[in-house]
């Protein structure tokens, strides 16, 4: 790079950011004031096939012409752009510039009142041992003057060493910095680590003690800090490592104040810590994205076993190590040995999205405490809960976060404790099964707003505000109503008394798709893909669920099932179904239609012999072996789901206990009845007051209300009378 080139550089990218405007609006400004007195600055050099601009020229042009939605633009410049002289690997660039930053957190003034000798001095004097900064400020050599001041200018612009290193580290994706990037975690993830780890804490005598024992929870450290303005008694255990990944975390507390202190951990991964503590471990670390599963379940044992009975922790791991099926033989044996131990209080399967570089890669979260040593082995029990289909909203964290802080509790705490996610199951249990470990918590997306006897009274409320009046001659008055649910009552069940329709502790009353598929008490059909010419016209379906027959097969595609298109309107000719589509499929009656697009939902076709519309797709229970599924339950699961849930292969289903099942399926017949009873007499209301308007107004209907309502018809006066 060629001397004459400006100090800092930016992308167009970067001016996107800095001007807070989408990408494709600089281009827009570019072309536009090319012929104006006032043209966008030119690129000064290109890297990597990029054209680059000087930022000082940018700065000032925004400035001038006011573009864009950042009227700071010329001042904050600095933080968007990056030295010219970075002629090294972005990681190398990286190191050079937290390097210099954390320096300055601790000298208080610009680098650039220093000499080359000074600042080198400086360097030397807070970092004798050189654990943080001082090898990297040293191999600088030439180039530390020009990084000097634009370490300078960042702090300006950002308003401080602190938020200037983390604007670097949210970098981390536009720098191709794919160590770091990997396994950045989501603000809502961070939130959930954060809380909890600070409500462990909270539960501990003394000043907070967190252990970060493989070093890679530098950024749920600081989202600790963060969520405690005053973190100065906040005190961290690190690697006293010398590779790039701990000289980095430990410039990162460096700068934002946070007293740290050095632990030793072998090349084995053990250590030792004595008194409170609490663990935090995210994995895999960065730099390690390819950390094979054994590798990670030997990491979290390595804390499990220097943890004594006042020490607790957090981790956080795929789902597909801490949680899911389908580990090898090597991997499955570390993680029973680990909840065999007794330490693993609860086990929670998260949403997908939490881990922004992989987006649809599920992150679980194991708490660790002390185990239960004076209940036997055989009595021992793990809280689960699956949250894969559930939002983490600031409500659902904080509710989250309670249940986790109660999962460390005894056997009456946990029973007294009113849970949201978590749900009891025995260790044993957890031990034997072959699939998920959370594959019996509830899946919250559909649970009620109340819960056990709440629920129950809600219910007999209804029921009576439903009811039909009583009538002055019941002999002879019709009672439309509710008068055949008379005999339906609701209470909330005993827990302890299985036959009722309760389940058992531990057994699983929640299973997903995919699981119900393997086990064959569900059938997965595909839609059909049917030629736009082929589909015609049909009268659809009456008030009340009555049919007015039209030509042809039913269609049900995504539209009929969201509700935009009424159920029957769309057809396809018998004759041209069978001759055009020989592996055509229709549905049977009882089999469930859903769509994913444009978000999950479905209907029960009760009917059946309707052909079902790609992207719609069928899901058809066993009649021989249906495991507590019904129809109308599995409907409504998936329409309780939130948008963006198209994995519908790990869609939770709940099942009812057999006791239950018959008396479900009759009652929801029978509320279907009077739902297609209220419609049509809401069509007849329609219809009448309609007839009442034209005909009063007409002058063909009059209405007395002297006895109560009445209506009068008067023929209309001949042609030509008055």
């Amino acid at each position: 790079m060629s001397t004459s080139e400006p100090a800092l550089l930016m992308t167009m990218s970067d001016i996107a950011a800095l001007a807070r405007v989408q990408r494709p609006v600089v281009s827009v400004w570019r072309t536009r004031s090319a012929r104006t007195d006032t043209p966008f600055p030119a690129p000064v050099s290109r890297r990597r096939g990029q054209e680059l601009f000087d930022a000082h020229q940018v700065g000032q042009w925004l400035t001038d012409t006011r573009r864009g939605n950042n009227p700071d633009a010329s001042t904050d410049a600095a933080a968007h752009a990056a030295p010219a002289e970075s002629a090294g690997s972005a990681q190398s660039s990286l190191s050079a510039v937290t390097a210099l930053l954390a320096l300055r957190s601790q000298l208080g003034t610009p680098l650039s009142t220093l000499s080359d000798a000074d600042l080198l001095d400086a360097a030397d004097e807070h970092d004798p041992d050189d654990t943080l900064f001082y090898r990297e400020i040293d191999a600088l050599g030439p180039a530390r003057a020009a990084l000097i001041g634009y370490v300078d200018a960042l702090v300006e612009a950002a308003y401080g060493e602190g938020p200037a290193f983390e604007g670097l580290l949210a970098d981390r994706f536009r720098l191709d910095l794919r160590d770091h990037s990997e396994t950045a975690l989501s603000s809502p993830a961070l939130e959930v680590l954060a809380l909890s780890a600070s409500a462990l804490a909270a539960t501990q005598h003394g000043d907070a003690l967190f252990v970060d024992a493989a070093g890679s929870a530098g950024d749920i450290l600081l989202a600790l800090a963060q969520a405690d303005a005053d973190h100065s008694d906040l005190t961290v255990l690190t690697p006293n490592d010398d590779g790039e990944a701990g000289r980095l975390l430990r410039r990162r507390l460096l700068v934002h104040g946070i007293t740290r202190v050095g632990l030793e951990v072998a090349e084995s991964g053990a250590f030792a810590v004595t008194g409170s503590a609490v663990h935090i471990a995210q994995l895999p670390p960065a730099g390690r994205a390819a950390m094979a599963p054994a590798e990670m379940l030997s990491a979290i044992d390595q804390i499990v076993l220097q943890m004594t009975n006042d020490q607790l922790g957090v981790v956080i791991a795929p789902s597909a190590v801490l949680n899911d099926a389908g580990l090898s033989r090597e991997s499955e044996e570390l993680r029973s040995a680990l909840l065999r131990s007794g330490r693993v209080r609860a086990v929670v399967r998260l949403p997908v999205g939490l881990l922004t570089h992989k987006p649809q890669q599920a992150q679980a979260l194991w708490l660790l405490g002390a185990a239960h040593v004076q209940v036997p082995l055989a009595d021992r029990w793990t809280m689960v809960a699956d949250l894969t289909a559930t939002p983490l909203t600031a409500a659902v964290i904080d509710d989250l976060v309670s249940d986790l802080v109660a999962s460390l509790g005894d056997r009456g705490t946990v029973r007294a404790h009113a849970f949201r996610f978590a749900r009891f199951v025995l260790t044993r249990i957890l031990l034997a099964r072959r699939d998920w470990l959370v594959a019996g918590a509830r899946p919250v997306a559909s649970a009620p707003a109340t819960q056990g006897a709440a629920l129950a009274v809600r219910v007999d409320e209804l029921l009576a505000l439903l009811a039909p009046a009583p009538r002055p001659n019941p002999e002879t008055d019709a009672a439309p109503g509710l008068s055949h649910l008379a005999h339906f009552s609701a209470h909330a069940p005993d827990p302890a008394d299985h036959s009722a329709g309760g389940h058992m502790p531990g057994t699983p009353a929640v299973q997903t798709v995919e699981q119900l598929l393997a086990a064959r008490h569900l059938r997965y059909i595909p839609g059909n893909r049917l030629a736009a010419s082929d589909v015609t016209e049909g009268l659809a379906e009456g008030a009340g669920g009555s049919r007015r027959r039209g030509e042809g097969i039913r269609l049900i595609g995504p539209a009929e099932v969201l509700g935009v298109i009424s159920l029957g309107q769309r057809r396809i000719d018998r004759l041209r179904f069978a001759a055009d589509y020989p592996s055509g499929r229709v549905t049977e009656p009882g089999d469930v239609v859903f769509t994913t697009v444009p978000h999950p939902a479905a209907i029960v076709d009760r009917e059946g012999t309707s052909v079902v519309l790609f992207p719609a797709r069928i899901l058809r229970i066993s009649a021989d072996d249906p495991n507590g599924l019904l129809s109308e339950v599995l409907a409504a699961d998936i329409t309780a789901l939130p948008p963006g849930q198209r994995r519908w292969q790990r869609w939770p289903l709940r099942q009812v206990h057999h006791t239950q099942s018959r008396a479900l399926t009759d009652a929801l017949a029978s509320l279907r009845l009077e739902q297609g009873r209220a419609h049509e007499r809401l069509a007849h209301l329609d219809e009448l007051a309609a007839l009442l308007i034209t005909g009063v107004t007409a002058g063909s209907v009059t209405v007395s209300l002297t006895a109560g309502p009445q209506i009068s018809h008067a023929f209309a006066p001949s042609e030509g009378t008055n």
